[in-house]
């Protein structure tokens, strides 16, 4: 079964199941998603929950096999406490990657004794539901990306050849008009363009080899001080960093943090932009730093939400969806990402790669 991010049928079904689900990668046991009832249950907060895995829970290894399976298991809370829970367990592809979707229900005495054979129908008939609604909400997405650009076109096209046919008739009124739905309809397309490089993103097939990660940082700093080369920016790229990883999705990811952390320094006058590495439990953690004009760590849990924006649009533009594509490719390679920040004093984004990121 497909399991996929979308709207409003994956809030009802899985965000607002009143019943604790997660999901976890099938291979390395990292948390892909969870919703707030198993929030609850365990009593973390959402971005910490998501940098755990099935270890920290103290959850055995996964059942094997193609079909759902149900389990007792001791669990822990976040507090150390214990919880005796029933697990069902249902193999899943979540952003084309090999998965668990998990119900986590509360072990009572009753239920021990319980029809193993209703849990697993029930179970199946709640799945069911979520893949019916994934399938209708990929279908409506797919349409919103690709027929809304032909009537864009037509009204961008047809407000331009007023301006330009009819300018002087409609007067200097009539003409900032259509100049702003020009501008609305520029921004829209910009909005469709986000949207569909979140669902590549989440995708496409990944091609894992050593990329050189510095080559690729240094590269994206010569491009953004070529497009603007009235900016002072200090970059510090470190030397010799490589991971394995997808090329294409690699440059991605640099290219939104990088990007980010470019931006958000526009109004510093000394900007300065690190790219560097560090060892946490033997593994390379990566880093993107910028002295420019952060934001408050109350609202860390937002930062990769699709289309939350920490600043104003006419502070920074952008459409709120670059931190989201890089969370999805950092957890297509197995790895974590989350922000260290405060108001005037620059942000840093951290992330891994999965256990085969090596620095030289």
């Amino acid at each position: 079964m497909a399991l996929r991010e979308t709207d409003a049928g994956y809030r009802e079904l899985f965000e607002e199941n009143p019943e604790a689900m997660w999901v976890c990668h099938r291979d390395t046991g990292q948390f892909l998603a969870v919703n707030e009832a198993a929030l609850r249950l365990y009593g973390y907060g959402r971005s910490q929950f998501m940098e755990l895995n099935l270890s920290h829970l103290g959850a055995a290894d996964p059942p094997s096999g193609d079909e759902a399976k149900v389990v007792p298991c001791l669990q822990r809370r976040r507090d150390g406490t214990e919880l005796e829970l029933q697990l069902t367990w249902r193999p899943v592809t979540f952003h084309s990657e090999p998965a668990h979707l998990v119900l986590a229900r509360r072990l009572e005495p009753a239920a021990q004794g319980q029809d193993q054979e209703g849990l697993r129908r029930q179970v199946t008939e709640q799945l069911a539901q979520l893949e019916a609604a994934h399938r209708e909400l990929e279908a409506f997405s797919y349409s919103v990306s690709h027929d809304l650009r032909a009537p864009l076109r037509h009204i961008d096209g047809f407000s331009r050849a007023l301006l330009d046919d009819y300018g002087e008739v409609i007067g200097s009124q009539g003409q900032e008009y259509l100049t702003r739905i020009c501008q609305a309809t520029g921004k829209m397309a910009q909005l469709i363009d986000a949207v569909l490089q979140l669902v590549r993103a989440g995708r496409s097939e990944l091609e894992p080899r050593a990329v050189d990660l510095s080559v690729k940082a240094q590269v994206i700093a010569l491009e953004l001080k070529h497009n603007e080369p009235g900016r002072e920016v200090e970059f510090e790229i470190a030397e010799g960093m490589t991971a394995e990883a997808d090329p294409k999705l690699a440059r991605q990811l640099l290219e939104i943090l990088i990007g980010n952390a470019w931006k958000f320094s526009a109004k510093t006058p000394q900007a300065r932009i690190r790219f560097g590495v560090r060892q946490e439990a033997g593994q390379p953690v990566y880093f993107v730093s910028d002295n420019g004009a952060g934001f408050d760590m109350a609202y860390a849990d937002k930062l990769f939400t699709v289309f939350h924006r920490l600043h104003r649009a006419d502070e920074f533009e952008g459409c709120g969806v670059g931190l989201a594509i890089a969370q999805r490719i950092v957890t297509r390679h197995g790895g974590r990402i989350w922000a260290e920040s405060a108001p005037g004093q620059g942000a840093t984004f951290y992330f891994t790669l999965g256990r085969e990121a090596v620095v030289n």
